[in-house]
């Protein structure tokens, strides 16, 4: 390969281009610099914009006019160090010809890693072959070398994919075939119905799902408008809001307040209260099994962060929602589903993670996180997983352990408050669940989240994003090259308990192929 042009996706903000490029012009001369090395010259495809402060493709539209002006067949290169909106150039990139690399830093700056597994995902969601290339030294990581010099010669990356084991039913022991049989039955017959709100968040398209696969499984999608949102938390009273807040803090939670608007307010708080409030009664109102915000892009514009209200959505121990309806309150001392930023893929693990911990009497709160960056630690590589909003107060040992903190003002101009806290160490479940190719899948696993000295849970916050929720999780056979050779999305759902058989018991049993990774393959082998 002679010749590499070099593409730079953004986020649609441009505040965030403007922050961010710096960081993407260091990446982008470390990958034109090892190019070089390789013999092979890179073009970027379009230029900086010195009026807007950087060079990122912010809009599927400019996508569009930068491929109007570039070869079908020309060999392209997504150079990722910062989130990007996939949908910018998923739909040319569909259209494209020539060997498309998607290549990630593996930084927990913005970051990177987490764009790659989103843009992957997305691709393969639109069934668009490509390759998969991440690094943290560049000139200095032999195995980034040899797999972008196979690229170069092949246009392909090919990884093995010993770490994943396709699963089926002779493999799991007879209670567990027997759980999933009752559970699939009881879910292909009642139905559990996903409402998900303006799907597509910041481009995501990994997920968004076939509503006739979802339908097939017993788990059908209720499309809502995030409008409805906003003018159900129009009738929530001040009062019922008062008492949310007070209730939270008769808990405990800790509230980082500010001075004035650019920090934490109790009218951001009181507002977020509200949509706590209003998400409740719009899933009682549609007979939901889970509910997904999507916060931006659109509330941003018009409301508080959605965070603090998800964080306790997904939690047992919350204030009481009243039906206006019914006169009775919504899911008295259980979790009310809650799938972060609209992810379908999250959705469906969660919701069978959910009933499967409540029929075993276990906690049955979940969460999603962005699998935002990890390192070594103590001889294993520990993943840091995070997520803006979603985490509930169970997962970091209860309310009093929940510190709240105003969403960055680059991201989330009108503020509000996240649901933060560290995850307890303890035995994990993990899932994600996917549309590759035309096909449904799920993947499924075991870990283990860590309890990390302090000086070391603080040098990974600090180099991610420190006002989030964080889980430091050690999952066996699934480190950093394992999942980002495979894992088909940037987000991953856990819960605490080991329950891998009856999960992959029910998945199969709802026609979902099931693929479990890592060492816990080895106890169904």
């Amino acid at each position: 390969m002679k010749q590499a042009i070099l593409l730079s996706n953004g986020d649609f903000r441009e505040a965030v281009g403007r922050n961010c490029w710096p960081k993407q012009e260091e990446t982008l001369r470390q990958v034109e610099s090892v190019l070089q090395k390789l013999r092979c010259s890179p073009v970027r495809g379009h230029p900086y914009n010195r009026d807007r402060g950087h060079g990122f493709i912010t809009t599927q539209a400019e996508a569009c006019e930068v491929f109007a002006h570039l070869s079908p067949e020309a060999p392209l290169i997504l150079v990722l160090s910062s989130w990007t909106w996939a949908h910018h150039v998923a739909s040319c990139l569909k259209l494209h010809r020539g060997p498309i690399l998607v290549l990630g830093n593996f930084d927990g700056t913005w970051p990177g890693l987490v764009s790659l597994l989103n843009l992957s995902a997305s691709l393969e969601r639109l069934g668009v072959r490509h390759s998969r290339a991440w690094t943290e030294a560049f000139d200095r990581d032999p195995a980034f070398l040899g797999n972008l010099r196979q690229w170069l010669e092949t246009g392909t990356i090919k990884y093995s994919q010993n770490h994943l084991s396709a699963l089926d039913l002779r493999q799991l022991s007879t209670q567990a075939r027997n759980f999933g049989a009752e559970l699939a039955g009881d879910i292909l017959r009642t139905k559990r119905i996903l409402g998900q709100m303006d799907p597509g968040c910041m481009g995501m398209l990994n997920a968004v799902m076939s509503p006739d696969k979802l339908a097939g499984i017993g788990m059908p999608l209720e499309l809502l408008n995030q409008s409805d949102l906003l003018a159900e938390m129009a009738l929530v009273r001040e009062e019922e809001a008062h008492l949310a807040l007070g209730w939270l803090k008769e808990r405990g939670v800790r509230f980082d307040w500010g001075a004035d608007e650019s920090g934490l307010t109790e009218r951001q708080v009181l507002e977020q209260m509200k949509m706590y409030t209003a998400a409740g009664r719009i899933y009682s109102r549609y007979g939901l099994k889970a509910i997904g915000i999507p916060y931006q892009y659109g509330l941003v514009r018009c409301t508080m962060a959605s965070d603090l209200p998800e964080g306790m959505l997904n939690n047992s121990d919350r204030p009481e929602i009243f039906d206006p309806e019914k006169s009775v309150a919504i899911n008295p001392g259980s979790p009310i589903v809650h799938f972060n930023e609209g992810d379908v893929g999250s959705a469906v693990p969660q919701v069978l993670m959910h009933d499967i911990l409540r029929r075993k009497g276990m906690a049955p709160e979940t969460t999603l996180h962005d699998v935002r960056w990890g390192d070594d630690w103590d001889g294993k590589f520990i993943w840091s997983l995070e997520i803006s909003g979603g985490a509930p107060a169970a997962h970091f040992g209860g309310w009093s352990r929940v510190s709240v903190y105003r969403q960055t003002p680059m991201y989330f101009p009108k503020g509000g408050g996240t649901c933060s806290g560290v995850s307890k160490p303890g035995a994990i479940s993990w899932a994600r669940f996917y549309e590759s190719f035309g096909n449904i899948g799920i993947d499924v696993g075991l870990g283990e989240v860590i309890e990390l000295p302090e000086s070391e849970l603080a040098r990974r916050r600090e180099a991610t994003s420190k006002e989030w929720p964080i889980a430091n999780v050690y999952i066996p056979g699934y480190g950093r090259d394992e999942l980002m050779s495979s894992h088909r999305s940037n987000h991953i759902t856990i819960c605490y308990g080991d329950i891998l058989e009856e999960l992959s018991s029910t998945a199969l049993q709802l026609g979902i192929p099931t693929t479990v990774a890592g060492e816990a393959r080895q106890r169904l082998a």
